[in-house]
């Protein structure tokens, strides 16, 4: 472990705020098509009832005062200078990793995150204590802390939550980034030697402006993870019944560069373990109501993080959650993050995701249509 470095005092008077709101906003459709069930639907962007970057540590702070987790900032700082918490519970030979909110305005997964630290530091059941006596878990319940809630606008006046970082110093020629705010931090997770590799630069360099991301391969290079998942939202989309889909899950798909790298056979092989645990993911919420869970539609470039950690070699998932929604599918949405995270925990702590039914993955419906909020908001 890195030497421990102490959160400032003033922090740990604050307390965790107890609800969290989806605010990702979606586009109005025109004639959107029927869904079931019909809404609920956000309430733009309010972050009332959030826990906010002090009220997150304090939290956190908490739980390690009473020694149920341990606590540090992540390797680097934002650009606003603040740090980004990373979680570490128990103490077992295998390590697995989970990463959330690295889009500021797609949060509710971060709420999911504190429940599934909580429910893995705080419960002392036999299943969750052979968790923490198997596995190493590390969670960063929220990457983009600036994006979340940092004190400032971009270059047309908006203020938080977006999606990017805050970094508006790139004058033409930079990719993934909108001007006059920052840089998608899913985007630049280097899969070369250094963290600092540019991931559209080519060749071995030290380019690398996003240091949310720089971070988090940082921890990995340490950690060494078997496993690392990702927690996003997208928007609202329906499958062929008109059903509304909860959620779209994927694994590494990078296969060019993987054969450019030389490395398609192993590749090949950290595919299969992706499918594996997120076939445990899909089975974990197979019987819940709220849960349509399908594949979703990604791109193979390499430098995002399901991509980009597959290649390093680790089984990788994404989730994608349903977002902007009002705050009692909130609450559902939140629990598939932590029913899915804990059960796919139990699962690499007993060792059964090594065999876990690869058909639940062969037989994942494709995400259906994009549906607009029929309120024209």
């Amino acid at each position: 472990m890195r030497s421990r470095r102490r959160i400032p005092a003033a922090l740990s008077s604050l307390v965790l705020a107890a609800a969290v709101v989806g605010a990702q906003g979606t586009a109005a459709q025109a004639e959107p098509p029927e869904t079931t069930p019909g809404g609920p639907w956000g309430e733009g962007s309010s972050l009332s009832g959030v826990a906010s970057y002090e009220q997150m540590w304090a939290g956190l702070q908490k739980l390690e005062d009473r020694g149920a987790i341990e606590l540090e900032p992540a390797p680097l700082q934002s650009n606003l200078g603040r740090d980004i918490p990373v979680v570490t519970i128990g103490d077992g030979p295998t390590s697995v990793m989970f990463i959330a909110n690295q889009h500021g305005n797609e949060f509710m997964v971060s709420r999911g995150m504190m429940d599934l630290i909580h429910q893995v530091a705080g419960n002392n059941s036999p299943q969750t204590q052979a968790i923490r006596d198997a596995l190493t878990v590390t969670i960063v319940p929220r990457v983009n802390v600036d994006g979340f809630d940092g004190d400032v606008t971009d270059s047309r006046g908006n203020a938080t939550p977006w999606r990017q970082n805050y970094d508006p110093t790139c004058d033409g020629g930079c990719d993934f980034w909108q001007a006059g705010r920052g840089y998608d931090i899913n985007r630049y997770h280097s899969y070369g030697a250094s963290p600092y590799d540019n991931p559209y630069v080519a060749g071995e360099d030290e380019l690398n402006e996003v240091p949310e991301a720089i971070a988090m391969r940082t921890l990995w290079d340490e950690l060494q993870p078997v496993l690392m998942v990702d927690y996003h939202h997208q928007g609202t989309y329906v499958d062929d019944d008109g059903r509304m889909i909860t959620g779209s899950i994927m694994w590494p798909n990078a296969v060019d560069t993987a054969a450019e790298l030389g490395i398609a056979d192993e590749f090949a092989e950290t595919i299969t373990d992706s499918q594996r645990a997120a076939s445990v993911m899909l089975q974990a919420v197979d019987n819940y109501g709220y849960a349509n869970i399908t594949r979703y539609p990604s791109t193979e470039t390499p430098g995002i993080a399901r991509n980009a950690y597959g290649l390093l070699g680790s089984a990788s998932v994404l989730f994608e959650l349903r977002g902007g929604i009002g705050q009692k599918s909130a609450g559902y949405i939140s629990k598939t993050a932590s029913v899915t995270g804990y059960e796919l925990l139990e699962s690499v702590a007993d060792g059964s995701w090594e065999t876990a039914d690869l058909s639940v993955i062969e037989n994942i419906r494709e995400r259906g249509d994009f549906v607009g909020d029929p309120r024209g908001e």
